[in-house]
């Protein structure tokens, strides 16, 4: 796409360029590979017809030296549909079946993992009985290796599924869960395989705007429990713009009777309690994910100005709340830091005895003002102070801070490489890949395309490669609400794009390909209709039949 990457630029910039939006030149596509886990015909395209039939003829000499029992069993194991998929899994021969009852043996330091395997096994019918002949183990182990998140799962006589830590169990149970169908039925049968799994980035996100238009707790549960599913390990919520103000602060209580009664034209208005937001922390932990607040500074803050007018320079006139969809032309009155300064950091003082969160996002995107610079740096160093890591968009690179402040890329064309040279670690959100506001496909209702006119569809989004950015710690998809004003709508956006960009930010490169992709996610769609989630039926995997097009959003 072209560049416009100024530190001060906007995103009304980019609006403006949006006929010539297009890909990042420094971003390579990734080429297709097949995987152990990808369907082989998938794959024919790619391979030379002759070597395609020595190989064929071969397995077939090798088919008849085998015992027809053996034969049999091969071809009755049901498949391994996982994603993201494994950093290594093999198959073996023949199945587990599991029928109404298994005894579950579950290490004591593992509650979350048992909750979630209890909570699988119940949907499915399956009781839990000492006496069952199955057993399922969840193991608590020394094996470094697996680092933090990851897991063993192997599955033979029994179902053996072994990790360092109760997130990395909890991983072990969501990919048993993929393995399971979807719904209960009078009997189950499990592929023997053995899978040893970790993820390649630490940073597995999603970027979810509430401030333009709210979305509800019971949303936000469905939606952790959906991340979780997928392994996602990171909700960023941007609480704070200028339609609205999401965050109870109870030193400044107008911020919510003021600036949470307004949203975008069409979204929906509203505001979380302190206590809301304590009770989706300790669920998102509860199922291996971190909660991160971002309040947007110094801009994107009509919501506050209407909310306490002391806050805008005495020459600004525009003191109402705001329904708009332009950005960049609010902003904290610099000039005032007697004002601004104290109302920063009792703000950041409450968010932070919310959100356990190591890292806080304090915004810093689409701004034009002299200080703007400093305004960054006092902020991140009040963050510090506080014990914290600061989460800063990519202009905020122009500050003076310390490097392991976390720099959040969204701009493909921006020139990240002297922050890169800093130390500074990148979360990774080029919006032509991962900005999910914009259309499953091109011309997508009520999507934008200002980054991307093509929209970002699955197989663009698949095609990121990390790879060349040195210093990411990992992927962000985000969901900006500017346009999305109902939960079925945002289900639409997010899925199965999330899905892809999960296994991105889980899976190692030599692993991953689109064909396999494609055929993995396709054999999970059940599992999306169990969760009830209204997704894009996208064609690449199958998705597209009339009843779920017309049901769209």
């Amino acid at each position: 796409m072209e560049a416009v990457s100024d530190t001060t630029g906007t995103r009304d910039v980019l609006r403006e360029h949006r006929s010539k939006a297009g890909a990042g030149g420094h971003f390579r596509a990734l080429q297709g590979k097949c995987t152990s886990l990808s369907f082989p015909v998938r794959c024919m395209t790619s391979m030379n017809f002759k070597a395609l039939l020595f190989g064929l003829l071969t397995v077939a000499s090798i088919g008849c030296s085998e015992s027809p029992a053996a034969a049999a069993s091969v071809a009755s194991a049901p498949a391994a549909h996982l994603v993201p998929v494994p950093q290594s899994a093999k198959t073996h021969p023949g199945e587990l079946g599991l029928s109404a009852a298994v005894k579950l043996d579950v290490d004591a330091a593992a509650p979350n993992a048992r909750r979630t395997l209890e909570e699988a096994l119940a949907g499915l019918g399956i009781a839990i009985d000492d006496a069952a002949a199955t057993r399922i183990r969840l193991q608590l182990t020394d094996d470094a290796a697996l680092g933090e998140e990851g897991y063993r799962l192997v599955v033979a006589d029994d179902v053996q599924l072994s990790a360092r830590t109760d997130v990395g169990l909890l991983h072990a149970v969501q990919s048993l869960r993929q393995l399971l169908p979807a719904q209960a039925q009078q009997a189950y049968r499990l592929p023997r395989v053995e899978i040893v799994d970790a993820p390649a980035y630490r940073w597995r996100g999603l970027s979810l705007d509430v401030a333009r238009s709210f979305l509800s707790v019971e949303y936000l549960e469905k939606t952790i429990d959906r991340m979780a599913f997928f392994k996602l390990n990171r909700l960023h919520l941007h609480l704070t713009d200028d339609q609205g103000w999401r965050i109870e602060i109870k030193r400044y209580p107008k911020l919510v009777e003021i600036g949470g009664a307004s949203a975008v034209e069409g979204g929906r208005s509203g505001w979380y309690t302190q206590e809301q937001l304590k009770h989706l922390v300790a669920y998102a932990q509860a199922r291996g994910i971190t909660i991160v607040p971002e309040i947007d500074l110094p801009g994107h803050v009509q919501a506050a100005l209407a909310s306490y007018n002391e806050l805008a320079c005495d020459d600004v006139e525009n003191l109402s709340p705001y329904s708009g969809l332009e950005v960049g032309f609010s902003v904290l009155c610099l000039d005032k830091p007697d004002v601004v300064y104290p109302f920063v950091r009792h703000v950041l003082e409450e968010v932070l005895a919310i959100f356990p969160s190591q890292e806080i996002h304090v915004g810093g995107d689409e701004i034009k003002h002299p200080l703007y610079a400093d305004f960054v740096a006092r902020a991140a160093a009040m963050v510090d102070e506080m014990g914290r890591t600061a989460i800063v968009w990519e202009e905020g690179s122009v500050a003076d801070t310390k490097p392991d402040v976390l720099l959040q890329l969204w701009n493909d064309s921006y020139d990240i490489a002297a922050a890169v040279e800093k130390g500074h670690p990148l979360i990774l959100s080029p919006c032509s890949y991962f900005y999910i506001d914009h259309g499953n496909y091109a011309g997508q209702p009520q999507t934008y395309d200002w980054c991307r006119k093509e929209g970002v569809p699955l197989a663009r989004l698949y095609s990121f490669d990390p790879a060349p950015f040195r210093t990411a710690v990992g992927i962000e998809a985000a969901l900006w609400t500017e346009l999305v004003h109902t939960d079925e709508a945002a289900d639409n956006r997010l899925w199965p794009r999330l899905a892809a960009s999960a296994e991105l930010a889980w899976s190692p490169a030599g692993q991953r390909s689109y064909e396999g992709f494609r055929q993995r996610m396709g054999a999970l769609r059940t599992h999306l209709d169990a969760m009830g989630i209204r997704y894009h039926p996208e064609p690449d995997l199958g998705w597209a039949d009339a009843e779920t097009e017309a049901a769209a959003p």
